[in-house]
């Protein structure tokens, strides 16, 4: 049957990304607007079946509480990459590679939310384990604001062996935890790296943690851990942008 993805954005950027089949978009009868057309035609130009339907059959396929906006689509699931196949193509430019691994990741909210901020920073691809993680889910789409459509996906069996690989590519390997690490914004961040989030309970598991080559943290004003996995992806990934930008314009400014 296939995935049953929901709301304006996630149907929007997995038309516009080309990388799932479209098997059929409904739209509510009582939808209007130009975002709303705009879709419709896209889908009718690719010759994507439209239907137009009531309430019901909304709320029969997503539930009651479901925020779809009116509109959804039924497609093939989302690819998914081989990471030997992805780290070796990063190795052409090993120094400036920047991957995510998410170790435990198990909230669609969290993961959608990581996902959508690794889009946006310049992410070239998510790791994560078959184990312990949310699936890429229709509701993961939604909480990515339709990113997922667009960003890379690697599935490991052994996400240990995975960052031991990495290792030897060339990549170091950056760990994340609360209150305990290097500042995040004191550490050179602008090598080739693979940022490790951990779980929103445990954070990075034991084996995990030890593969990494250094662990960051993130300075609080607060004696508590305010800030969940998301929030503090969000934050890490920003600096590593910082930094690298930072670098870059001191080498424009040398020349």
């Amino acid at each position: 049957m296939g995935d049953l993805l929901y709301g304006i954005h996630p149907v929007f950027e997995a038309l516009a990304a080309g990388r799932r089949e479209f098997k059929g978009l409904y739209i509510a009868k009582d939808r209007k607007g130009k975002a709303v057309e705009v879709l419709g035609e896209r889908a009718r130009a690719k010759g994507i079946p439209v239907a137009y339907e009531g309430q019901a059959f909304f709320q029969s396929r997503l539930g009651p509480t479901t925020t779809h906006q009116g509109v959804a689509a039924r497609v093939g699931g989302l690819p998914v990459e081989d990471f030997g196949f992805v780290l070796r193509r990063s190795q052409k430019e090993a120094s400036s590679s920047f991957f995510l691994a998410l170790d435990g990741i198990t909230d669609p909210q969290n993961l959608g939310s990581l996902v959508r901020t690794a889009l946006a920073m310049g992410v070239q691809g998510v790791v994560l384990p078959k184990a312990r993680s949310a699936p890429l889910s229709a509701a993961v789409s939604k909480a990515s604001s339709g990113a997922m459509e667009h960003m890379v996906f690697c599935r490991v069996s052994n996400l240990v062996a995975a960052l031991r690989r990495s290792k030897e590519a060339g990549l170091w390997i950056v760990g994340t935890d609360v209150g305990s690490g290097e500042p995040v914004d004191q550490t050179d961040l602008t090598v080739g790296l693979i940022l490790v989030i951990g779980g929103e309970a445990k954070g990075m598991r034991p084996l995990v943690r030890k593969t990494c080559d250094f662990v960051v943290t993130i300075p609080q004003q607060a004696k508590i851990n305010s800030l969940n996995a998301a929030v503090a992806g969000a934050v890490v990934m920003y600096e590593i942008v910082r930094q690298r930008r930072g670098k870059g314009q001191e080498a424009r400014g040398k020349d």
